[in-house]
């Protein structure tokens, strides 16, 4: 059960970030050249986000020995991190998305181990 919770959850997540959140303004940008690496659902801050995230799911699930209580944990993680960013910049609607992303392929990863 929590299992298909947790890919319910990620894949909702995925579809948010394919439908791209947090657009930037055009005018701010570099040319489009340097834009997909720099602004993309996939740019390196996401990327480590998601690592990040996959990493304390699957640890703090092998370590529980429950991939619900991983995917809780890393997606915690990815909350927090937001809320500290509040304070200086905005919360990351896409960078959470990517904690989530992360944080239930960390959860898989520790289920499939458990077995």
């Amino acid at each position: 059960m929590a299992i298909q919770i947790i890919r319910r959850t990620l894949f909702g997540a995925l579809l948010m970030l394919l439908a791209g959140i947090a657009h930037a303004d055009d005018a701010s940008l570099p040319d489009s050249m340097w834009r997909r690496w720099q602004t993309g659902a996939l740019r390196a801050d996401r990327l480590q986000h998601a690592s990040l995230s996959m990493s304390a799911a699957l640890g703090i699930g092998l370590v529980s020995e429950d991939a619900a209580i991983g995917f809780a944990g890393g997606a915690m993680l990815g909350v927090g991190k937001e809320l500290i960013d509040m304070r200086s910049t905005r919360f990351d609607w896409g960078d959470l998305t990517a904690d989530i992303i992360g944080a239930g392929l960390g959860a898989l990863a520790a289920s499939a181990a458990l077995r």
